[in-house]
């Protein structure tokens, strides 16, 4: 049985209403768009990075001017608004916006509509997105051909440098396509202090997201025990300790940590730092960023060099139980097509395309882009998914990152990957126990 389609209390609700028109596009995935002709108000769930301007921009002005029977409400997670909250008031969305790392929590709710059946319906051409993206949301449906989800836009890494720093310390510039060794000699150059000030030479990634720059697997999904212990893993703690080893690096009371925000654009004392475009830059503080800076590609494994970190899609997915899946996926066909991607990449959202026009036009309306190095951004390219994926992964990366502060206080390393793998074991089978 299909639940009703639902409404919360006012105070809960950021209400959109709109009245628009339905046409056939030669740019959008769906080729035919067949809406109903009664009025539909589909609730939307927003539970990602994006404002209530961009919220307008790109998922309602577009599906306004494309649908004219579609209206909206649209909810964003808080207290009282928890996913869990809401399924168990019985009170679920039609749509949900969110990043593919939440698929198997809205799986396991028993939430979601397989897309297959719609994808095909509406003729929706899979192939115009990114397949690493397609690939990712496939391995977090469960892995056999289950497709919860459409890519609407994704997240990137970048490596951003300070060049007022590399000009004072007679540093070359990094360039786009290095590996981490070569970032690190260089951080070694740049990891120092002059007239009282503290310098860091490189913020890098956590564990986890090290690791994704090689695809590494989590779980072995036969035993379901972590895959930590191992020669792969070692090899990303390696890489971090030496970042860690660098003379100065650590600060006082085991500082290891430092913040691309406040450190790198804020205070300028950081020579490079790697952060997700467009999410991390987001939340900066341009109007007291007094420096020059640009940005190369992300770096990697020197036989990684050219991949970056796993496909990051921000997603829109279908409540099963909704009344209204049909006009639900053509709100998502509207978002996703040629015209509202261009829009979002133009504006400094990445697409979930791999149209090579929409990826050239990247930030043309952003001023704090002119002038960089944004192809820089795209030579990285999104890494496939590690296989298998399990959905135990998440609490064995969490066990991961949770040893860096151990491996930066030098706690040996093979020490520290038998006792991280002994602490993911016990957080699978407490999650297994919850079942």
């Amino acid at each position: 049985m299909r639940m009703k389609s639902w409404t919360l209390p006012l105070l809960l609700l950021s209400v959109i209403t709109m009245v628009a028109g339905c046409s056939k596009s030669g740019n959008s995935p769906v080729g035919t768009q067949v809406a109903a002709t009664e009025p539909v108000t589909l609730t939307l769930y927003v539970d990602a990075v994006i404002n209530d301007d961009e919220i307008n921009k790109f998922i309602v002005q577009p599906v306004q001017k494309k649908t004219p029977n579609i209206s909206f409400n649209i909810i964003k997670n808080g207290k009282g608004t928890e996913p869990q909250t809401l399924v168990a008031a019985g009170t679920v969305p039609d749509l949900i916006y969110t990043t593919y790392t939440a698929i198997g929590m809205w799986r396991q709710l028993g939430v979601l509509e397989d897309l297959n059946a719609l994808v095909k319906k509406y003729h929706m051409d899979l192939s115009r997105f990114d397949p690493n993206l397609i690939n990712v949301i496939q391995a977090f449906s469960g892995g056999n051909g289950q497709l919860y989800a459409i890519p609407i836009m994704q997240n990137m890494q970048a490596m951003f440098y300070n060049k007022d720093l590399f000009d004072k310390f007679g540093v070359a510039y990094p360039k786009d396509l290095m590996s981490w060794d070569d970032v690190i000699t260089l951080a070694r150059q740049l990891t120092r202090s002059d007239a009282g000030t503290k310098y860091i030479g490189l913020i890098p990634n956590n564990l986890g997201r090290t690791g994704q720059g090689l695809s590494l697997p989590y779980v072995n999904p036969n035993t379901l025990k972590a895959t930590v212990n191992n020669d792969d893993w070692k090899k990303v703690y390696t890489l971090e300790k030496e970042i860690f080893d660098i003379p100065g690096y650590i600060g006082e009371n085991n500082q290891y940590s430092y913040n691309l925000n406040t450190d790198f654009f804020k205070n300028g004392n950081v020579a490079m730092a790697v952060g997700y475009v467009p999410d991390a830059i987001s939340k900066v503080d341009w109007k007291a960023v007094n420096f020059d800076w640009d940005m190369v590609s992300l770096p990697n494994f020197q036989e990684a060099v050219g991949t970056g970190l796993v496909g990051g899609p921000f997603i829109m997915m279908v409540n099963q139980s909704s009344k209204y899946t049909d006009a639900a996926f053509q709100a998502i066909s509207v978002v996703s097509s040629d015209e509202v991607q261009l829009q979002m990449s133009q504006d400094g959202k990445l697409s979930a395309l791999s149209n090579v026009n929409v990826q050239q036009k990247y930030a043309q309306n952003v001023p704090i882009f002119n002038g960089k190095n944004v192809a820089g951004i795209f030579k990285a390219k999104p890494r496939k998914m590690n296989v298998p994926t399990t959905e135990y992964d998440t609490v064995v990366r969490a066990a991961i990152d949770a040893s860096l502060k151990d491996l930066a206080a030098g706690k040996d390393i093979n020490t520290l990957l038998r006792e991280t793998e002994d602490n993911a074991n016990k957080a699978i089978q407490a999650q297994v126990a919850q079942k």
